[in-house]
């Protein structure tokens, strides 16, 4: 049921997306092509889950001087700055839910799981960069706190294509329970959504 699930944004910000974002940069040309690639989509989505019904959490990172993620990589989606911020064509709307982690996944260093439980959410829509470390870091700790996960394939994108394909596989291998099921197109996804709002896809 729409009111029981929540789409779920991860990282798509400004230094993910566009050079000279670190992380953008670091990614190169291609990857750069493949996460923008994403924008269109993941709006579409937005405003889907909008019109469902479907509450709409961003989890973006907004690190902090002394991360302990900073240890591994350098400075990147600082807080405060346009690099941590979500590009205009994926500005969140009033009644959207945005937390700014500062962990590859938000069960960590935010309140997601008590923003959920409060919303009695039990599935979760996961979107954005990077399949294969924040989607599946966030995705490990949702299974194993009992939430039904679905994965909207091209609505998901890693350094490499390679990376996200071996990322989708790994959900498969440890997370998925109904596989048929649980890996989704946009397309699919918005015709679903709009069947259960009983509207037009």
């Amino acid at each position: 049921m729409p009111n029981r699930s929540a789409l779920l944004v991860i990282d798509m910000a400004n230094d993910f997306l566009f050079a000279p974002g670190t992380i953008a940069t670091a990614g190169g040309a291609d990857y750069q092509r493949r996460a923008q690639a994403l924008i269109p989509r993941v709006a579409r989505l937005l405003a889907g889950a909008r019109a469902a019904g479907i509450p709409v959490i961003y989890a973006t990172d907004a690190h902090a001087p002394g991360d302990g993620e900073l240890a591994k990589w350098p400075p990147h989606a600082m807080k405060g700055t346009d690099a941590a911020a979500i590009p205009a064509a994926l500005a969140p709307q009033p009644q959207d839910i945005v937390l700014e982690k500062r962990t590859y996944s938000p069960f960590l260093s935010t309140d997601l799981e008590a923003r959920l439980r409060e919303r009695g959410v039990t599935r979760l829509y996961l979107v954005g960069l990077h399949t294969d470390c924040c989607a599946r870091h966030t995705s490990g700790d949702a299974f194993q706190k009992g939430y039904d996960l679905v994965w909207v394939t091209d609505a998901l994108q890693a350094f490499t294509e390679e990376a996200h394909q071996a990322g989708l596989a790994y959900f498969k291998m440890w997370y998925a329970t109904a596989p048929e099921r649980q890996f989704r197109t946009t397309e699919e996804l918005l015709a679903e959504w709009a069947e259960q709002a009983g509207a037009a896809p």
